[in-house]
């Protein structure tokens, strides 16, 4: 216990904001100092009965397991003033690196939410409905890691959500190493109940409508049955980029920072105008001609012209892009519990979630152009064959004065914002039977999950139907003001529409019981055994266009089945009336070759009722998923590198290779396409967790935690493009030989057709090639207490302090990344803050309850130490945004964040009441961030944890009424 007091004292006394520890010595002194007599008024305890918690198959009667538990009830889910699932538990302090928002447009898995626990990816956090697994979203993050869509999940039938903070794969299986977020729904509900609510921004726009009702009918104590239907719609809309004023919005950031009068003499990064950035050649609303010869001479077509170009006034802007996207959800649920005798009953559950989300990119260009040919069973081919091209104009073209074939600068506003329309909908059906027999609890379940998703995207090109429409002699494609006379059948012949459907399936069957075995001196020793058996079928393949490489789009595609089988075992053991042992142990066979042995151990000793240590150590696992085992595959450019048999002389010192006899001067910086493989022999990835907690109760209306983390996961499944240590040459696929220049002995260039083909991509697969560790502490305190005039008040407070995150692959140095930018290359690049801070302050009385929540995020580095692309602060910024070529001190790190969040209700009557919020009550804006990639295109900040200050002030407002 010592690490832990003497890294919180460091905490306390370094991180924490001074309204943060007030709060919590607050919450600390005031109830120590109140007198006895209140804690007696009090009365005493209840009996209590026993609940099966998370972590656990055991049911107990203290919900202090030797786990540490977060939980949020449905009061605290609507009292947050949010409407979503995935909003509220984005701003729980254990959520870390690797979030996944909905409001990242770029992202493989666009459309859904994922929470990463502890910063290790959605991939390590198990998210659980009634501690059942659900099929995982059918798009996976980053085409490899699979997780549940939280944004789907609907708040209408929820009873609590329980976040387990600690491993758990020896509970639950595979996934749970960093923890779990087990939703639980309503197990009966008898009566009827509508809720209605609206909300609109500060600035009258991303407004909501979050309609919900919930009925049941039947007395299963009396009746024997009970049954409910719950039914819940809500719909958001966007929020435009261009509707907010501020730094982090790119043409904002141009118009307050950029100018000759201005010290940071930062780029003008406004749409249209030449800079370093772009190294002169700006896009162009308007049309620009450049001549082919390398000479830079430009033709300028109607609506602009080179002096207005170079005075900055043929800017414009992307219209269509969005920090906050589109999104409807509609959500069925259905609920019958049968009793079957004395001592047994049959629950059935089945939903569909419907959850439906656009998403919105920068406008396609006509320079930089190249698809791939790349599917199941075939391998991958560069379309065109000279690709990556740019769009050229023929001599006779409309506004080509130069009498030659020139190439065309244009961004296609007529065709708006490349866009993805993605419907996703998740059917669940679960079958239940509870009991007891010969002295055991049985449980008995069965379950069918699926996910689809389809994709619908338009704004995409096909290259050669591009290049033919400014080729048509009669009626060639026009650009700028003349665009408006192009047809729509024009338009989808450059773009037509691509359409996908993917889909994922879990299914499983579980068994499980438990029973008291004996009497120990604290209670008695009980027993839990169980089986499991989980089947995946994952379906997720490229729109055809782009899998037959005639349309530019994401080829990343993954086809693949896995089962697991396992069995478990839990014991838990009150040795003493102050000492509590657990031990658990979990056996899975994964499809293949792969098994797991996952052991958990925990204690829980309560030397005084008012306080108690607790501990736990616990294996974990991941299986490797059919996206990284699977048949599946991708494509990317990785970094122009020189062709080691092409250009493999060197010359003097500092020479160019292009320039050294011997050399195919083509060869020496060639952009080689990466082509990503499904690994061979995958292990599973292996984690090693402990904490160490104490707990402090000594009042019946206080309590409070302080818990140390410590977590390292061994054999993490990353691209071989991501190892330093691999070596693509060796694998790299070639073409056809063909005549190219070749530097002569005395140097002069002459042409020559060499032995072997140019590099047309390199292999690389998935491995088992990394290592990371965490460690930090949780702390958690809560207090309630009553005033004279009958009011109550609770104070709660939750923060989590990250003492380390290091990084680094088999063999090789770890890197400390906590605090930094790093692993920049997970999810969107959200940045990896130390701390995360939630104080919720809340005051009722009679029909009237107000409640209050700061939310605060630390400040981090833009530096990410385990890419050598973000090593400095000015290759970060410089790299990451083009904002600077020197990047200004001031901006080497992310500001802090906070938010105030409040919340009312007032109890008009029994049947009705009222209810109305306001998010973001001071306004705050988000910190500028130049070096994520995870907001929309042409702004500057982190939707993954500044998303409230990018949306701006916040109102809702509703009623609800029961029956």
């Amino acid at each position: 216990m010592n690490v832990v007091f003497k890294e919180f004292n460091k905490l306390k006394s370094k991180t924490m904001p001074q309204a943060i520890r007030l709060a919590f010595c607050t919450a600390v002194a005031v109830p120590l100092a109140m007198p006895t007599a209140q804690a007696q008024q009090e009365g005493s305890d209840s009996v209590m009965q026993r609940v099966e918690i998370t972590g656990s198959n055991i049911r107990r009667t203290d919900k202090e397991t030797p786990s540490p538990v977060q939980i949020l009830t449905v009061q605290e889910l609507k009292a947050s003033g949010y409407t979503t699932v995935s909003e509220v538990l984005r701003n729980i302090t254990a959520n870390g690196a690797g979030t996944l928002s909905q409001s990242f447009s770029g992202a493989f898995s666009g459309g859904a939410s994922g929470i990463s626990l502890r910063g290790l990816t959605v991939g390590a956090t198990l998210v659980l409905i009634d501690g059942h697994r659900m099929a995982p979203y059918a798009l996976s993050d980053d085409g490899q890691r699979s997780f549940v869509d939280i944004s789907q999940i609907p708040f209408e039938a929820i009873e609590r959500i329980e976040v387990l903070k600690d491993g758990a794969s020896s509970i639950y299986g595979s996934d749970a190493m960093a923890g779990v977020v087990n939703v639980i729904l309503k197990k009966r509900y008898a009566g009827a109940e509508i809720s209605a609510e609206g909300g609109t921004s500060g600035h009258s726009d991303g407004k909501t409508a979050h309609l919900s009702g919930i009925y049941g009918w039947g007395d299963l104590e009396k009746d024997g049955r009970n049954a409910y239907i719950a039914l819940e719609y809500r719909k958001q809309n966007k929020i435009l980029l261009r509707d907010r004023k501020g730094d982090f919005t790119r043409t904002d950031w141009s118009t307050y920072r950029y100018g000759p009068g201005n010290a940071l003499m930062g780029n003008n990064l406004t749409r249209g105008v030449p800079n370093d950035a772009n190294g002169g050649l700006p896009g162009s609303s308007t049309g620009y001609l450049r001549d082919m010869i390398g000479s830079n001479q430009l033709t300028f077509l109607p609506g602009c012209t080179g002096a207005q170009m170079l005075a900055s006034q043929c800017t414009y802007r992307d219209e269509d892009l969005e920090i906050q996207p589109e999104t409807k959800n509609l959500n069925l649920m259905a609920s019958y519990t049968q009793k079957l005798g004395e001592h047994w009953e049959m629950n059935l559950k089945g939903s569909v979630f419907q959850s439906d989300a656009s998403q919105v990119g920068s406008h396609s260009a006509s320079r930089g152009l190249s698809a791939l040919a790349f599917g199941p069973n075939m391998l991958p081919r560069l379309r065109p064959d000279n690709a990556p091209v740019a769009i050229t104009v023929p001599a006779t073209y409309p506004g080509n004065t130069t009498g030659t074939r020139q190439y065309l600068h244009y961004n296609f506003p007529e065709l708006g914002g490349r866009r993805s329309q993605i419907d996703a909908q998740t059917v669940r059906l679960v079958a239940e039977l509870n009991g007891s027999w010969s002295g055991w609890d049985i449980n008995a379940s069965i379950g069918h999950t699926e996910n689809t998703v389809k994709q619908t995207n338009d704004g995409y090109f096909n290259i050669e139907n591009l290049q033919a429409a400014f080729n048509d002699p009669l009626h060639p494609y026009r650009v700028g003001a003349a665009a408006s006379g192009n047809t729509a059948e024009q338009r989808a012949f450059i773009a037509p529409t691509q359409r996908a459907k993917a889909k994922d399936i879990l299914q499983f069957v579980n068994l499980r019981g438990s029973r008291e075995l004996l009497q120990l001196d604290g209670g008695p020793l009980a027993i839990g055994i169980g089986t499991e058996f989980t089947h995946r079928e994952l379906d997720a393949r490229a729109p055809e266009g782009v899998a037959n490489g005639s349309q530019v789009g994401n080829t990343a595609w993954a086809i693949g089945k896995q089962n697991i089988s396992a069995a478990y075992l839990e014991l838990v053991a009150p040795v003493l009336k102050t000492l509590e042992l657990d031990a658990a142990v979990r056996f899975d066979k994964v499809s293949g070759s792969s098994r797991s042995t996952t052991p958990k151990l925990g204690f829980k000793f309560s030397p005084l009722k008012e306080v108690a240590l607790r501990g736990t150590y616990a294996e974990g696992f991941r299986a490797p998923n059919p996206a990284e085992s699977g048949n599946t595959g991708s494509y990317f450019f990785a970094s122009a590198s020189r062709d080691p048999i092409l250009c493999a002389n060197d010359g003097p010192k500092d020479s160019d290779p292009a320039t050294i006899p011997g050399n195919y001067p083509q060869q020496c910086a060639v952009q080689v396409g990466g082509v990503q493989l499904p690994g061979k022999d995958l292990k599973p990835e292996k984690s090693k967790s402990y904490t160490l907690g104490l707990i402090l109760e000594p009042f019946k209306n206080f309590s409070a935690s302080i818990d140390y983390y410590n977590i390292r996961v061994n054999n993490q499944i990353i691209s071989a493009n991501s190892d330093p240590n691999y070596d693509a040459a060796p694998f790299v696929v070639r073409g056809t030989p063909t005549s190219q220049p070749f530097v002569l002995p005395d140097g002069s260039i002459g042409t020559a057709t060499p032995a072997i083909g140019d590099r047309i991509f390199s292999p690389y697969p998935y491995e088992n090639a990394l290592f990371t560790k965490t460690s930090g502490i949780d702390l958690d305190a809560r207090w309630s207490f009553s005033l004279p005039n009958a009011a109550k008040v609770t104070a709660e407070l939750n923060h989590t302090h990250m003492l380390s995150y290091k990084q680094g692959t088999a063999g090789g140095a770890a890197i400390e990344l906590a605090g930094t930018h790093g692993p920049s290359g997970t999810s969107g690049d959200t940045g990896n803050p130390r701390d995360r801070a939630q104080i919720k302050l809340s005051y009722e009385q009679g029909p009237v309850k107000v409640s209050g929540t700061v939310n605060w995020v630390s400040s981090y580095s833009v530096v990410d130490p385990s890419t050598t692309s973000a090593l400095t602060c000015d290759a970060a910024i410089t790299n990451g945004s083009g904002a600077f070529n020197t990047a200004p001190a001031e901006f080497c790190s992310v500001k802090h964040f906070t938010t105030l969040d409040l919340f009312a209700k007032y109890q008009y009557s029994k049947q009705l009441s009222f209810h109305a919020a306001i998010l973001n009550v001071f306004d705050a804006k988000p910190p500028l961030d130049f070096q994520t990639y995870g907001g929309a295109a042409s702004s500057f900040y982190n939707p993954a944890l500044h998303q409230a200050g990018a949306v701006g002030r916040f109102f809702n407002v509703g009623a609800t009424y029961k029956f």
